[in-house]
């Protein structure tokens, strides 16, 4: 009798090394795919899952700790299959980053797993330089997995402080995380009626469309039976699509993001709301949604409430929508789709920054046109390589992205096309940084607007300066534009009227004394059209200074 449960126990423990090894190939699989694919990527997104379930039957029964040494893994004191070369690089790999100890805990997500790779993929140096592997993981609200820390008391006490962060009660956590889970108990005399699996049998059997599922969860207060709800909706809502309106699959992911952001709600629904919001983020259901946002016969009404549906999936909605943007051909469906990702915002610019590389020259333009709209400055320097793109359209619309964009990165690639008298682009150029209204535009446009040029052979460029320095509306470009005021010429009078013309409406934004008082004298001008503006640009700051006291 002991014989045999002596051997039972040895071929559970044979198991489970081969449960660990597996799960370990797993992650090594994960930080491949986080390497080559972006947030959101649905392989990446399918990896990360397939990590998560290689771990999980091994969490049911408690922790999972792991000791790492040069030569492999370890669990339970015993090396991990050291003779799979793979493992044991990926043993050194963390070794080099000074990881010794790896802790799963029950409560992982696969959120966790993606976030733990992303940072572990960085250069050993850098990772030092930022505080550590575990110092990055606290900086993303990583809880359910810890490095090299051995008392369980410090890791309780630091998920406490993010899940605070968080905006979450950890007195409000249903069990231990330090714990085997309540499932894994192997007591007899556990009621199997009440084991997860069980209800979710039950709920599965009952008839609930997904519109009976939405009104349960919106009152239901058992913290078991309101996460089984949440998975039987994951199940059936896919399989309903074909018959449903946009409207309910957009109700569904609203309620759940409403939820998973209710701080009154405990914890235990708040994940339950969030790992199903996850899961829903199919290529199906999207699919669904976009064909929908598409269809000409919507109102604008839906599709706005629909880009609200889509932005609760935020990355994964982002890559299917760029997807299906560089598949369309028609344009009405383009704009729609463009619209749609602008509204997205920052979490569309990774697929679209991912995008800038296709050499379609129309798919390029069409990323750095969202860019520019979505207005983060982050990618500006993604953008500015294509003010040199080969296609003069994509040119173009870099130089228009980033004077919406604005920011340093921006502002030194538009002063380049300006010093460097780029026949095609100068022209937009001065006009984008007139719009940014940066100060630092000042110097090279001052440059451009004093350069020799007795011909007037940059007449246009002058008189896009000019203008430009008006907008930006900074004192020191005062002498500059009085001094253009007073350029009286008899050969080829009209064009200097023209420039002196666009001067006394810049210093009519400027407004210092000296403009003031060159304007007195040009509202007595022997020119009549000169003397007109002037006097105008007179009124102007005469009815602004008043609005103002």
């Amino acid at each position: 009798m002991d014989e045999n449960h002596s051997n039972h126990n040895k071929l559970a423990k044979f198991d489970h090394q081969n449960q660990v090894s597996a799960a370990l190939l797993g992650i090594g699989k994960l930080f491949k795919a986080v390497r080559f694919y972006p947030p959101g990527h649905p392989a990446l997104e399918s990896t990360c899952k397939e990590a998560h379930n290689l771990l999980s039957p091994l969490l049911r029964q408690g922790n999972l700790i792991l000791s790492i040494k040069k030569n492999g893994f370890y669990w339970q004191g015993k090396p991990v299959s050291s003779e799979i070369p793979v493992l044991k690089a990926l043993a050194f790999y963390f070794f080099a980053r000074l990881v010794h100890r790896l802790l799963f805990l029950p409560d992982l997500t696969t959120r966790d797993l993606e976030a733990f790779a992303r940072c572990a993929i960085g250069e050993p140096a850098e990772i030092q330089r930022a505080g550590g592997l575990q110092e990055l993981l606290l900086q993303q609200h990583i809880t359910g997995l810890f490095l090299n820390e051995i008392d369980l008391q410090t890791i309780q006490a630091r998920r406490e402080e993010i899940l605070i962060e968080q905006g979450l009660d950890p007195e409000l956590l249903d069990q231990n995380p330090f714990e085997p889970p309540p499932e894994a108990s192997s007591s007899a005399d556990t009621d199997p009626s009440l084991l997860p699996e069980a209800l979710l049998e039950n709920l599965t059997t009952a008839q609930l469309d997904p519109e009976e599922l939405l009104r349960q969860l919106e009152g239901e207060s058992s913290d078991q039976r309101y996460r089984l709800l949440c998975q039987k909706l994951v199940v059936i809502l896919p399989e309903h699509l074909h018959e449903l309106e946009w409207i309910t699959p957009g109700k569904a992911l609203l309620l759940l993001a409403r939820h998973g952001a209710e701080k009154a709600r405990n914890n235990t629904q708040r994940r339950a709301c969030l790992e199903a919001l996850d899961q829903l983020g199919s290529p199906e259901l999207m699919q669904f949604f976009i064909n929908a946002l598409c269809d000409k016969h919507q109102h604008s009404a839906g599709r706005t409430d629909i880009i609200k549906a889509l932005s609760m999936l935020q990355e994964k909605a982002a890559v299917v929508l760029v997807d299906r943007l560089a598949k369309e051909d028609n344009s009405q469906v383009r704009k729609l789709l463009s619209e749609a990702l602008v509204k997205l915002g920052n979490c569309a610019t990774p697929a679209l920054v991912e995008r800038l590389a296709d050499n379609r020259w129309y798919i390029a333009r069409n990323a750095i046109a969202i860019l520019g709209k979505i207005k983060n400055r982050k990618t500006a320097i993604h953008i500015r390589p294509y003010l040199d793109h080969r296609d003069y359209r994509v040119r173009r619309e870099a130089v228009r992205a980033l004077s919406l964009i604005g920011g340093p990165i921006a502002l030194k690639g538009l002063q380049k096309l300006i010093n460097d008298r780029d026949r095609e682009l100068c022209p937009l150029a001065i006009v984008a940084l007139g719009a940014m209204q940066n100060e630092a535009a000042v110097d090279p446009l001052l440059r451009l607007l004093g350069s020799f040029d007795p011909l007037l052979k940059n007449f246009d460029l002058k008189k896009r300066a000019i203008k430009a320095l008006g907008a930006i509306g900074a004192p020191q470009a005062a002498p500059a534009l009085i001094k253009v005021l007073n350029q009286k010429r008899f050969w080829k009078r009209n064009l200097y009227n023209k420039l002196r013309s666009c001067a006394i409406q810049a210093l009519g934004n400027i407004a210092t004394e000296n403009s003031l008082a060159a304007l007195e004298v040009a509202s007595k001008d022997s020119s009549p059209l000169i003397a007109h503006i002037a006097r105008e640009a007179l009124d102007k700051i005469s009815a602004r200074t008043q609005n103002e006291f």
